[in-house]
């Protein structure tokens, strides 16, 4: 015959066991995130893609270390490499990443290639240098390096409201 004490404890063991995974609650995430965030993802590109000029987006979400910091990358093909052509398309893929809800990052940044999409390894000196355009796009922060624009949620908030 068992204690009240031993059918307690299992039934307590046997609710902090099936309870998280009915609400799913599980700990265990991928690195390139559920498919919810994958389709997320696939529709951003597809979304970045009809932007004119973009032949080609690639778009990634990526972490720091720590499973609630994520970032979001994106890098757009584009057939024209002109000051006058690259301003709108990343502003526009800015905007498209800010709305972007699949999960919330920390952090944004965005590449401007030449398209056909290059064969690795890939030339550096053939992407678009975004400082050309960095004051025409009117952020209130974010820096660029290695040719590629970083921003924060506060930077893109600022230029196109709260997220909604």
């Amino acid at each position: 015959m068992s204690s009240p004490f031993k059918k307690a404890l299992l039934r307590g063991a046997a609710a902090a066991l099936v309870i998280p995974a009915a609400l799913n609650l599980t700990a265990c995430a991928s690195p390139s995130g559920g498919d919810d965030v994958k389709s997320a993802l696939s529709s951003l590109r597809t979304t970045l893609e009809s932007i004119s000029g973009v032949e080609e987006a690639r778009v990634a979400g990526s972490f720091d270390g720590s499973p609630d910091r994520r970032k979001l990358g994106v890098t757009v093909y584009v057939t024209d490499m002109s000051v006058e052509a690259v301003t709108p398309i990343v502003e526009q893929a800015l905007q498209q990443a800010w709305a972007f809800d699949a999960f919330v990052p920390v952090g944004y940044s965005i590449q401007v290639w030449p398209s056909p999409v290059p064969s690795p390894p890939a030339n550096a000196d053939t992407m678009f240098d975004i400082e050309q355009i960095q004051s025409a796009l009117e952020l209130t922060g974010g820096f660029v390096y290695n040719r590629a624009l970083s921003v924060g949620p506060d930077v893109l908030e600022a230029k196109f409201g709260a997220r909604g």
